[in-house]
């Protein structure tokens, strides 16, 4: 099974995250065809940064995370390669907020998570289970 491929992927974002659309203007007025990468840092961290920073929208985080969880599923590596790249990557560096995503990630997020967290030297940040 594929699960969520490349292709799709900007539509999923939106479906599970449509707070993403306010952002879309100010990326396209300088970006007019942005690929997924450009997207997930120009529109979804601003969503994404400020939820994990104030915890407060449990809801929106778990809509966040359970996008991500879909995109770890896939079999599509672009798809993988684009959430650890343009999450994990990032995020396994700032202990704070990943030790408040960890408890929104789904098995195969934290898989990627802790993947991504031993590649970059960062398992000291890598939350314990409890």
């Amino acid at each position: 099974m594929i699960g969520l491929t490349y292709d799709r992927v900007e539509q999923a974002m939106k479906d599970a995250v449509p707070e993403v659309e306010e952002h879309y203007p100010g990326l396209i007025s300088w970006h007019p065809d942005p690929g997924l990468y450009t997207l997930f840092d120009c529109v979804l961290r601003p969503v994404f940064t400020p939820a994990l920073d104030s915890g407060k929208d449990t809801s929106l985080l778990e809509r966040i995370f359970d996008f991500f969880e879909e995109m770890a599923r896939s079999s599509d590596v672009q798809v993988v390669n684009l959430l650890q790249v343009e999450v994990f990557e990032r995020l396994v560096g700032e202990p704070n907020r990943f030790a408040v995503a960890w408890k929104y990630m789904g098995p195969e997020t934290k898989k990627i998570a802790g993947n991504t967290a031993r590649i970059w030297g960062r398992e000291e940040n890598l939350p314990q289970e409890e």
